[in-house]
């Protein structure tokens, strides 16, 4: 009885096996891991101010929970997406565009200092600046869009100015979709930077 039982279990081990393998006929591909990167250079004449102005702070950034996962999205159609299960983030989403919005504006504001959310709570920022990403996708090899509402609050959390932008970027050549949206959110960095260079020059 007892090699009767070792010669089922064999041959339903082969099976599997045998199942697995065909499965596809190959092996799954490997997983690929993707950054935002900042896309604005630094100050063209390469000096840093000697003092900061003012702080300004990013965040916090929000982000629709379809986007809040590993996988990069893709949109097939206005009510479809797709998740990139072998195309992922190499880091949380949300931190990762607050990352980039930060360096991106720290670079454009050489003037002041830049720092994300949260923050330590002695920091005596003078602008803080909230996003809502509505959309951080596009279909494969198309253009990525951003879609994103943002605020200017004082440092006593009153709204100075609330704006939108939606910016689409197309996908080169060889380039990644990731990229492609790093560059979407260096137009949204240089939208929010000039609305706070004008904000500065108006106050009193």
């Amino acid at each position: 009885m007892s090699g009767m039982r070792a010669h089922l279990m064999l041959v339903v081990a082969v099976a599997v096996v045998g199942t697995a393998a065909c499965i596809g006929g190959r092996p799954s591909p490997a997983t690929r891991h993707y950054l935002l990167t900042p896309v604005i250079n630094s100050s063209s004449d390469g000096v840093t101010p000697r003092t900061t102005s003012f702080v300004v702070g990013v965040g916090p950034v929000s982000l629709p929970a379809y986007l809040d996962r590993p996988q990069i999205v893709m949109r097939t159609a206005p009510d479809q997406i797709q998740l990139l299960e072998f195309a992922q983030w190499g880091e949380p989403l949300r931190p990762g565009v607050t990352r980039v919005l930060t360096v991106n504006l720290g670079r454009l504001m050489p003037e002041s200092r830049v720092v994300a959310f949260p923050w330590s709570s002695g920091e005596e920022i003078r602008y803080q600046i909230v996003v809502d990403i509505g959309q951080l996708d596009g279909p494969a090899g198309g253009s990525v869009t951003v879609d994103a509402g943002w605020r200017v609050l004082d440092r006593s959390g009153n709204e100075l100015t609330a704006r939108s932008s939606r910016v689409s970027e197309p996908v080169r050549d060889d380039a990644t979709t990731a990229t492609a949206m790093s560059r979407a959110l260096g137009v949204l960095s240089d939208d929010i930077a000039r609305q706070l260079r004008a904000t500065e020059r108006s106050r009193p």
